[in-house]
């Protein structure tokens, strides 16, 4: 039988990587992060990742939040709330939002520029041009 932190940590890789993180590079931006949103540092992120250990109780609500997840769900996979523990959530759609948050782009204006930028290279693949100038 698998023991909670392996179980924990499973859980909380499969539902990291549906939510858009890309906890397997070996760069780590994403883990550190994780690590940044939920008040966690990054070896307690790593070590939750690989199944070594179960966080602290007090950095479910945020690790929850991070993942798009409740509370109770994090409580019941770790153990410490009866009840079967829910599938992680299928993988949605990257928003550009979302994208820049996780490159770690996070001053307002920085991000509306980024967004702008996005739009822009989405238009040219729209239209099939390759943004190289045309002879006329």
């Amino acid at each position: 039988m698998e023991d909670q932190a392996a179980a924990f940590g499973r859980y909380i890789s499969d539902a990291a990587r549906a939510v858009g993180y890309d906890i397997d590079s070996p760069r780590g931006g994403a883990r550190k992060a994780l690590a940044e949103a939920t008040g966690m540092s990054p070896s307690s992120v790593g070590r939750t990742l690989s199944g070594k250990s179960v966080p602290d109780r007090s950095v479910f609500r945020s690790l929850a939040a991070a993942l798009e997840l409740s509370t109770e769900d994090l409580l019941r996979v770790a153990g410490t709330l009866g009840g079967p523990a829910p599938a992680p959530p299928p993988e949605r759609p990257l928003t550009i939002t979302d994208a820049a948050r996780r490159l770690g782009i996070r001053e307002a204006r920085n991000v509306a520029a980024f967004e702008v930028l996005v739009a822009a290279l989405q238009r040219s693949e729209a239209d099939g041009s390759d943004g190289s100038a045309q002879a006329v």
